[in-house]
């Protein structure tokens, strides 16, 4: 039995409308939506509208979803397919890499699952080892960009959990309620800005809004000395 996951990739259309329907209750940040609007599709900006009831917006991205998939079913079907070979091709490569980076602490066990979605962001359950991926993309195998950043999420916060005994949405003292997800976007932005993973992936940087200094410090710091305890001692004091 390997000591990886295997990931499986999924279609499944009620996924992916309880998918929209989560990130718009629960992932709303109070004082920026750009978040949303880089989810959902223009034509579903108006669900935005705090007027919208929840059952209307609910029935909206049901409509909406059921709509597109219908519509674009066989190009799905074929992006998913491209995805899990495309996958196929670098995963070895990939989970040797993580190995250095995490010191070959072992994966969280579980069934990983990768579901298709048609939205344009693609959130995680880092609980229950699944999260979401474009199986349509303009650019050649981003589904291998998507696939690893979440892939890092996982083997992160179970590293976290099992070394600082921090779980992912624990509140650190001092510090903001979004502290711990941002030093896990942030190392995942540090950790795809080094050349060994940007190679294999072909992936660079895009660190989100508002964590570009703490990205550029963390840097400096992998720089210096690639220890993952040696990192995360540096913000998880």
């Amino acid at each position: 039995m390997s000591k990886y996951p295997k990931i499986k990739f999924k279609i499944d259309i009620q996924s992916d409308i309880s998918n929209c329907r989560h990130f718009i209750k629960y992932d709303r940040p109070q004082k920026n939506r750009s978040f949303l609007y880089q989810f959902l599709p223009k034509v579903l900006y108006y669900i935005v509208d705090q007027k919208l009831s929840e059952a209307k917006k609910n029935n909206a991205i049901k409509e909406y979803v059921e709509k597109t998939y219908r519509a674009k079913m066989q190009e799905i079907k074929k992006g998913v397919a491209k995805a899990n070979d495309d996958w196929k091709k670098i995963e070895k490569s990939y989970f040797a890499l993580v190995d250095i980076i995490f010191k070959a602490h072992s994966w969280p066990k579980g069934k990983y699952l990768a579901y298709s979605s048609i939205f344009g962001m693609f959130p995680r359950n880092i609980r229950y080892k699944y999260f979401y991926f474009p199986s349509v993309h303009p650019i050649p195998k981003f589904s291998n960009k998507v696939v690893a950043h979440e892939m890092l999420h996982f083997i992160f916060f179970d590293y976290l959990e099992r070394h600082f005994g921090l779980k992912e949405y624990i509140s650190i003292k001092g510090k903001s309620k979004e502290y711990l997800w941002q030093v896990s976007e942030v190392f995942n932005n540090v950790i795809e800005g080094w050349p060994p993973y940007g190679k294999l992936v072909g992936d660079k940087p895009r660190p989100y809004r508002g964590t570009e200094k703490m990205f550029k410090k963390m840097s400096r710091q992998w720089r210096k000395k690639q220890d993952i305890d040696y990192l995360l001692k540096q913000w998880l004091k």
